[in-house]
């Protein structure tokens, strides 16, 4: 061999390491890529879930206090029905324990028979339907300040 080949060219070393700390540059842009990416489709879905949860506890509150203060008969079967409809359904997907409970106290109070105009408003549901809203309130603070221990 001749003599300039066993020595080591600096060139070659220097275009190895840029190389190899491209390749190293890449697979940290890639990890923290897919990290980014996880991260913010997790983000996206939690939003999703909150704000759907948030709307279908208004709608429940809404549904009991109309139930709890109205003088309108047909206010009154329509509120009914609104809230039935949530909590047999989609109500079902987003509440926790503590909404379910009070859901069930309250729907308990609820009459299921014909009820007429000279019994409104049925001012026994209205302290029900204000710790209903509560516990709801409750619920939506907890889930913002821990996301995900829900789900």
């Amino acid at each position: 061999m001749e003599k300039h080949e066993m020595k080591s060219d600096p060139y070659k070393t220097m275009d190895l390491s840029i190389k190899g700390l491209t390749l190293v540059g890449a697979l940290i842009a890639a990890i923290w890529a897919y990290h980014t990416y996880t991260d913010t489709k997790e983000k996206e879905f939690y939003t999703t879930f909150w704000n759907t949860k948030l709307q279908m506890f208004l709608e429940t509150s809404a549904a009991a206090s109309t139930m709890a203060t109205t003088e309108s008969i047909e206010d009154f079967y329509k509120a009914r029905t609104r809230y039935q409809e949530l909590f047999f359904g989609r109500l079902s997907l987003v509440e926790g324990d503590s909404v379910k409970k009070a859901m069930i106290e309250f729907s308990s109070l609820i009459p299921g028979e014909a009820i007429s105009q000279d019994m409104l408003p049925l001012e026994f549901l209205q302290q029900p339907a204000y710790r209903l809203t509560i516990t709801m309130k409750e619920e939506l603070g907890s889930a913002w300040r821990a996301p995900f221990e829900e789900i």
